[in-house]
């Protein structure tokens, strides 16, 4: 069957807009490391000649980065050169002969401008991988488009769907942080790109995504990027929501396998926590060992740990293993004030751990705990705690601004060479279960696949907060709900 494919930034490629067949290929080029992760071939005003010469050119190159190569509307042409796929229209050669004569490996999209051609879609679910929805607005790229469908349009298209979508159409760098509140899998830009003189500058924000993977047709590429394994040393939500379950949720959404190390057990709810059971600091060594010894560890993310006797067991084994990437979240209290956390255990966690993390991922109260002050009231107070922790050890220290009362959740990112703010609204939804234990196990899992800690941070806020926003999906238990983490599935 097909292989996985990424949507979150597809570049549809005019060599009229580019400037010409040797421009196109520039572009091209630019986008890709720039972060495409689709690129569809589209020109109206070329012989077919002209078509097959620049796709044959194009091809090897988008092999390189392990990105689909599809053609618009020409199923012919998409043949002839081996491309992935085929993008076609509603007056095309219809989507199940497409299939038929490309197999059922090929890639193909569908667009639709509105719910009737969208409900008609709905019946090619064993023939088309994904929509584009569109114009969202007028487009000069396009000129026999049909009538901009805005923002309400695709939004009301986005819900009417399980395809991913793609939206289209006039989308340009300032506009697409509003397209992308409605959580298309992928903004489609066109003369933003082609136009532009530095195209990887031009490039959209990606809305939230799995990371890039490799076509199944090129084990080679497969070969170079392996599915990363990551480890949640943390404890056990009953109603699945946060700890362990929501960290191996996170993990998966995000292409990442999820091993466990059980630090307690809870007796929670949506409501709150009821009891804790914590098991023998030398239990928890020996599940450590376990993982160790057997399994290639790319990435630990720490969770609750209960107890300072727990605390110490970790801290050991994670000398004698030295993983590379470790994120700890300094879990104290739950969403309910049930403490998680023994008061004596806070000096082990910052003497102890601190100076092993990659990166530190306190709220605002956990930070004024591990330092003795007082929560932080202000950015400038949030930025100079952070500050403070990184000078205890820790290499880098995400503090996170969900406590502060403005209309903005912003967090610093602290690191060696400065601090960055990441600037996100706060979504008004009572469902936040589980939102510190799956950001800092998003970023574990993407921390491996980017080797950059902060593109990993900012692309895990982005997934957090889609998840946040569509946890209304989920109907679970009648407290503080869990976020969705598989939203870009189901």
């Amino acid at each position: 069957m097909r292989a996985p494919f990424d949507l979150s930034l597809y570049l549809v490629l005019d060599p009229v807009q580019c400037g010409g067949h040797d421009a196109a290929v520039r572009v091209a080029r630019a986008a890709l490391e720039g972060g495409a992760t689709l690129v569809q071939l589209r020109t109206r005003d070329r012989h077919k000649r002209a078509w097959l010469d620049l796709a044959r050119e194009l091809l090897p190159i988008t092999r390189a980065h392990g990105v689909p190569f599809v053609i618009n509307d020409h199923v012919d042409v998409a043949l002839a050169v081996g491309a992935d796929g085929v993008h076609i229209g509603q007056r095309d050669l219809p989507a199940d002969l497409a299939r038929r004569l490309l197999g059922p490996d090929a890639l193909i999209g569908l667009s639709v401008s509105n719910l009737a051609e969208t409900a008609d879609a709905q019946a090619l679910a064993d023939v088309v991988d994904y929509l584009g929805a569109g114009p969202v607005y007028v487009t000069p790229t396009k000129t026999d488009a049909s009538a901009p469908c805005g923002i309400d349009g695709l939004a009301a298209i986005r819900a009417a769907t399980r395809f991913p979508t793609v939206a289209i159409g006039g989308i340009q760098a300032h506009n697409a942080a509003d397209v992308m509140r409605v959580k298309p899998a992928s903004l489609a830009v066109v003369s933003a790109i082609c136009k532009a003189k530095r195209p990887t500058r031009a490039m959209p924000p990606r809305p939230c995504a799995p990371p890039s993977r490799a076509l199944k047709s090129d084990p080679a590429m497969a070969a170079t990027k392996p599915i990363p394994n990551v480890l949640t040393i943390a404890g056990s939500d009953s109603g699945g929501g946060a700890g362990i379950q929501a960290d191996l949720k996170a993990f998966s959404a995000l292409g990442a396998y999820g091993a466990s190390v059980i630090t307690a057990l809870t007796a929670q709810n949506t409501r709150g926590v009821t009891a804790v059971h914590a098991p023998e600091p030398s239990f928890v060594g020996a599940q450590l060992d376990a993982v160790f010894d057997d399994i290639r560890i790319d990435a630990v993310k720490i969770g609750m740990l209960a107890n300072a006797g727990i605390v110490r067991a970790v801290a050991d084994a994670l000398r004698r293993h030295r993983p590379r990437h470790v994120v700890l979240d300094t879990v104290m209290i739950s969403k309910s004030h049930h403490a998680l956390l023994a008061p004596e255990a806070v000096a082990a966690l910052r003497d102890e751990l601190l100076p092993l993390a990659t990166l530190v991922t306190p709220n605002l109260p956990e930070a004024a705990a591990l330092l003795g002050a007082e929560t932080a009231a202000d950015e400038d107070a949030i930025v100079r705690q952070g500050e403070a922790l990184h000078a205890l050890g820790a290499r880098a220290v995400l503090m996170k601004g969900g406590h502060l009362a403005s209309s903005e959740s912003p967090d610093w990112l602290i690191e060696p060479g400065g601090s960055l703010r990441l600037g996100g609204a706060r979504v008004p939804l009572r469902n936040t279960h589980g939102t510190g234990c799956t950001l800092s196990s998003a970023i574990a899992a993407l921390i491996p696949q980017t080797d950059d800690l902060a593109n990993a941070t900012a692309e895990a806020k982005r997934y957090l907060t889609g998840a946040i926003e569509t946890s209304v999906r989920l109907d679970v238990g009648h407290g503080v709900g869990p976020v969705h983490h598989f939203f870009r599935w189901w």
